[in-house]
């Protein structure tokens, strides 16, 4: 057995699997029976992207390969539960903390066609101005409370996008 040691960008992203893993339980406690075992699954995943961060080597990219999994299979689960909340590459917010790759926000469609462009743009907006103090040299307690606002942010924008399509 080696030793081995996470480096603080590795540490730094186990706390945000395990933020995120923490919103995904209590968006459970509130929403239907099915996306609730659903974010619980997700959450389940974020813990095992989490401890892989602390327990395993990362490769080249600075990124364990169980976390990496882990996260590719949590946001598939999101992709098929739109109502979760969590949008598509939600994983970025975990490697960030590693790999520092600009953060995107995901679009949203059907939103200008029946009059709520506009609001989708403000939360476009502001979810891009989170991003930019996210990407800034912040201590892991600040990046942990603007992750709890991107993903509101995110909540209002899957919302949204649900409304514009009926």
């Amino acid at each position: 057995m080696t030793d081995f040691e996470p480096t603080a960008q590795a540490c730094a992203a186990a706390a945000r699997a395990t933020v995120l893993a923490g919103i995904a339980r209590r968006r459970s406690l509130f929403t239907s029976a099915r996306t609730g075992r659903e974010l619980l699954h997700i959450a389940d995943l974020l813990d095992i992207a989490a401890l892989s961060f602390y327990e395993e080597e990362p490769t080249a990219d600075g990124i364990p390969a169980d976390s990496r999994l882990a996260l590719a299979d949590a946001e598939a689960t999101a992709i098929e539960t739109p109502s979760s909340g969590f949008p598509a590459g939600f994983g970025q917010y975990v490697t960030h903390a590693v790999d520092r790759r600009p953060l995107a926000a995901p679009a949203v469609f059907g939103t200008r066609n029946c009059g709520l462009g506009e609001e989708d743009a403000r939360l476009a907006s502001a979810l891009d101005a989170l991003h930019g103090h996210l990407a800034a040299d912040v201590s892991e307690d600040v990046a942990q409370a603007l992750l709890e606002a991107v993903f509101a942010l995110h909540v209002k924008r899957a919302d949204l996008a649900r409304l514009a399509r009926g």
